[in-house]
C-alpha cells in the first residue's frame, strides 16, 4: 500500500468517527460539537465557506448525507473549492501581516536606538511567526488534498475534544475560585512550592502545580490549556488527566532537585500549571513521532513550533527556573507517550 492510499485510509478513519444520528434534512445543518450548538440554512453555510477559517470548529451535515458531518473542505467541489480558495487567501494575508510586523520593529529600532532592544525582541517573535506561516503555506496550502488532510483531522478534533475542554474549564474555574476568591492572600504561601521546603511539606511539589502567582499568570495558563487540551485530548484519551497531574508534579520535583545548582537568588519558589501543560504537548509529540502516518502532513511542525515558541517566551519574559520546569514537564510527556498506544493507528488497523 502506497503513501497516498494509506493517507486516504486514515482520512476515512477520521471521517467515519464524525457522525450523528441520521434524520431527514431540508437544508444544510452547521454543527458546532465543541459548543453543542446546531444551526441551519444555506446562508450560514455560504458564510462559513467565505470565511475560509480552518480553526472554525464547524462541521456540515448535508441533506444528501444525513448523519455524516464533514469539514467544509470535504464537501462537494461546488462548496469545498470556495472554502479552499478563501483559506489560501487568509493564509497569504496572515503571511503579509507577519512580514509587516517583522519589518516594522526592525526599522523602528534602527531609527530610535533607545528602543532597539525591545524592537529586536518583537521582531524575533514576529519573524518566528512569519517563518512558521510561510513554511506551513508551502507545506500544506498549495494543494487541495494536503489541506483537506489537515482539515479532516481538525474536524475529528472538533468532534471529540469537548470532554477534555470541559475537564480543563472546570479544573481552572475551580482552582481559580479556590485560590483567588475563597483562599485569600495566604493561599499562595500555604500551597506554593518553595525551593527551601518547610519540614515534611512535600505535598507542595504537587499543590504548587495547581496554583498561580497572580491573576495574569492564571489567565495566561488557562488560555494556553484550552488550546492544548483541544488538540491533545482526543489522542491522549484516558492518559489526559493523569499525564497533566503527574507531568506537572514531576517537573516541579526535578526543578527542585536542580535548583541548588542554578544561581537565581530572586526565585524563591515555583507555581503554575504550565509544567503539566507541557507534558500534554510532549505526549502528543512522541505519538506523532512514533506513528507519523496517523497524523496529517505538517502537524508535527505546527505543534513543535508553538511548543518551542512557548519555551522562548518563557526564557525571554519569565526565568530560567520556569523554563526548566517546562522542559522537565515536556520530558515527562515524552517518556509517558513512548509507552502509550496510538488510538488513531489502532482505529486504522480495525
Amino acid at each position: 500500500m502506497g503513501p497516498a492510499s494509506s493517507m486516504d485510509e486514515l482520512m476515512t478513519t477520521w471521517q467515519e468517527q464524525i457522525k450523528v444520528p441520521a434524520m431527514k434534512l431540508d437544508e444544510p445543518k452547521i454543527h458546532y460539537p465543541i459548543y453543542g450548538v446546531v444551526s441551519s440554512g444555506i446562508g450560514r453555510l455560504d458564510k462559513l465557506l467565505k470565511n475560509g477559517n480552518l480553526l472554525d470548529p464547524a462541521l456540515v451535515e448535508l441533506p444528501k448525507q444525513p448523519g455524516v458531518l464533514h469539514h467544509p473542505i470535504n464537501l462537494p467541489p461546488a462548496f469545498s473549492d470556495v472554502f479552499f480558495i478563501n483559506a489560501v487567501k487568509n493564509r497569504k494575508r496572515m503571511i503579509a501581516i507577519g512580514a509587516f510586523y517583522t519589518t516594522l520593529p526592525i526599522l523602528l529600532g534602527l531609527i530610535w536606538v533607545s528602543i532597539a532592544e525591545l524592537m529586536a525582541i518583537i521582531a524575533i517573535l514576529a519573524g518566528a511567526m512569519f517563518s512558521y506561516l510561510l513554511l506551513d503555506y508551502y507545506s500544506v496550502f498549495r494543494k487541495h488534498e494536503d489541506l483537506a488532510e489537515r482539515c479532516t483531522y481538525y474536524g475529528w478534533i472538533f468532534s471529540c475534544c469537548r470532554p477534555y475542554l470541559i475537564i480543563t474549564v472546570v479544573f481552572f474555574l475551580a482552582s481559580g475560585i479556590t485560590q483567588f476568591i475563597i483562599g485569600g492572600d495566604d493561599f499562595l504561601d500555604q500551597f506554593g512550592m518553595y525551593f527551601d521546603l518547610p519540614d515534611n511539606e512535600y505535598y507542595r511539589i504537587f499543590s504548587g502545580t495547581l496554583v498561580h502567582s497572580q491573576a495574569a499568570h492564571y489567565l495566561a495558563n488557562f488560555s494556553y490549556a484550552i488550546a492544548v487540551s483541544a488538540i491533545c485530548g482526543p489522542s491522549l484519551r484516558m492518559s489526559f488527566v493523569p499525564l497533566f497531574l503527574i507531568g506537572g508534579t514531576a517537573s516541579f520535583g526535578m526543578t527542585l532537585l536542580i535548583e541548588p545548582y542554578l544561581d537565581y537568588p530572586d526565585s524563591l519558589g515555583l507555581v503554575g500549571t504550565s509544567g503539566g501543560i507541557a507534558a500534554l504537548l510532549g505526549g502528543l509529540i512522541v505519538l506523532i513521532l512514533k506513528n507519523p502516518a496517523s497524523y496529517p502532513k505538517g502537524l508535527f511542525y505546527t505543534i513543535g513550533f508553538f511548543f518551542l515558541l512557548g519555551f522562548g517566551l518563557t526564557a525571554f519574559f519569565v526565568s530560567i527556573i520556569s523554563l526548566s520546569c517546562h522542559l522537565f514537564g515536556a520530558a515527562a510527556g515524552l517518556i509517558w507517550g513512548s509507552f502509550l498506544p496510538d488510538y488513531l493507528s489502532a482505529k486504522k488497523a480495525e
